[in-house]
């Protein structure tokens, strides 16, 4: 199922997506040219292909705004950094050609992929098809510049880090495609990081509500974003290595059924995520009003809140309570928070910390709902290797541990070994 042969295709088209690792040289493009255009040959000739920006590119182009000025306007950042994926999508078309396949490049603008105004965070509203069925219609793969969008105003946005999976996805859903296909430098998502945990095993078909966890949560494979797409439309997602033949194994996301479900293990997979900011106010005068005030403030400001936790003490001797307020946000995120909340901190009595050396680990999966003593086991074998637990998050579908940074590729051993090792050993 959702692999490219000559015995089966799809009538529906389907969306490829290369990611920077996969057109990282000239040689590379031109070895996934030669693969699309095998494809092609076979009978797959509605295929679409998304590009991201050369390995590496976006960074530099990134270092080179900054180093003009840190604080450079949305607008120009955008269009610079936009243009990575401009020469991926010229290359591969080039490529495409040179195996006498017909290719035609597309920019955001040029297709018509709209987006809202919040630069370098935009979010697609729309993507116009008519380009791409005229492509298809006379025979000729569209390659699409991923990453990027167009406002209304018609100025150049950018999607965010993980962008081009958004985008092909999207590209995807507007095509009504049969599946959308990531490629990548790995053969699809694994149970944890294989360079943490040695015997990380592929996971082969995932439910889309446990992909969408895990990429929350810290594995880096896909995008949440376009977990959450394809969830919403339910666009299966295929992810596979570039670089493996075609019938190798790959990571499909799809919505499972209720027996898959039933039968899948309790924790599909541990995820880490290292970049982690806890952020700790003290002396808060005990009101809900202003925990919603502060809250308020820091969405205000753009920024992603994690795990929340509060206490409240009783200062009898005072005849008064007050609390102590801690959360997690990302490390770029976290003086951005402290100067949102800034004004509710006027008061001497008031203080926060900034706690930079934290990570966290978390197990998933939707086997925990119908499975009693999934914490037990979290924190015993936490506690048994001597690590401390800051602050602790969950859900039906998962448990995170906030611990120290230092002891994050251990938590993970540890709780592979006690949820997925031992159960396969």
């Amino acid at each position: 199922m959702y692999a490219f042969s000559k015995k089966s295709h799809p009538s529906k088209p389907v969306v490829q997506k290369y990611g920077g690792t996969s057109v990282g040289t000239p040689e590379r493009i031109r070895d996934v040219a030669k693969r699309i255009a095998g494809q092609y040959r076979d009978g797959w000739t509605k295929i679409a292909v998304v590009v991201s920006a050369m390995s590496g590119e976006t960074n530099r182009l990134v270092a080179l705004v900054n180093s003009v000025n840190p604080d450079a306007p949305a607008k120009a950042y955008d269009m610079a950094v936009a243009s990575g994926e401009q020469v991926s999508v010229a290359l591969m078309t080039a490529a495409l050609a040179a195996e006498g396949i017909e290719a035609e490049p597309f920019l955001s603008h040029q297709l018509g992929i709209m987006t809202d105004e919040f630069h370098s965070r935009a979010r697609i509203k729309s993507i116009a098809t008519d380009r791409i069925e005229e492509c298809w219609n006379r025979g000729s793969i569209p390659v699409v510049a991923g990453f990027q969008g167009v406002t209304e105003n018609h100025e150049i946005t950018t999607l965010g880090r993980g962008g081009s999976d958004t985008s092909a996805v999207a590209l995807a859903i507007a095509v009504d495609a049969a599946f959308c296909e990531i490629n990548t430098d790995v053969d699809g998502v694994f149970t944890c990081d294989p360079r943490v945990v040695p015997d990380a095993r592929l996971i082969s078909d995932m439910d889309f509500e446990v992909a969408l966890e895990m990429a929350s949560l810290g594995s880096k494979v896909l995008h949440p974003r376009c977990v959450e797409l394809g969830a919403k439309f339910q666009m299966p997602i295929v992810v596979r290595n570039t670089f493996s033949p075609n019938d190798h194994r790959r990571t499909r996301v799809m919505n499972l059924t209720d027996k898959q479900n039933l039968e899948a293990p309790v924790v599909s997979g541990v995820t880490l995520d290292r970049d982690v900011a806890k952020v700790t106010l003290f002396g808060l005068p005990f009101d809900t009003r202003l925990i919603s005030k502060i809250f308020g403030a820091i969405a205000e400001a753009g920024v992603n809140v994690d795990v929340i936790v509060h206490n409240v003490t009783d200062l009898k001797s005072a005849g008064a309570k007050t609390m102590q307020l801690g959360f997690t946000t990302t490390t770029g995120e976290a003086e951005r928070s402290i100067s949102a909340i800034k004004p509710f901190m006027g008061n001497d009595t008031l203080s926060h910390t900034v706690e930079t050396d934290c990570a966290k680990v978390s197990v998933v999966g939707v086997g925990m709902r119908s499975h009693a003593g999934v914490a037990a086991t979290t924190f015993t074998a936490l506690s048994d290797s001597m690590i401390d637990i800051r602050m602790i998050s969950t859900s039906e579908i998962k448990i995170s541990c906030v611990i120290d940074a230092a002891k994050a590729d251990e938590a993970c051993r540890v709780l592979h070994k006690a949820f997925i090792s031992e159960t396969h050993s």
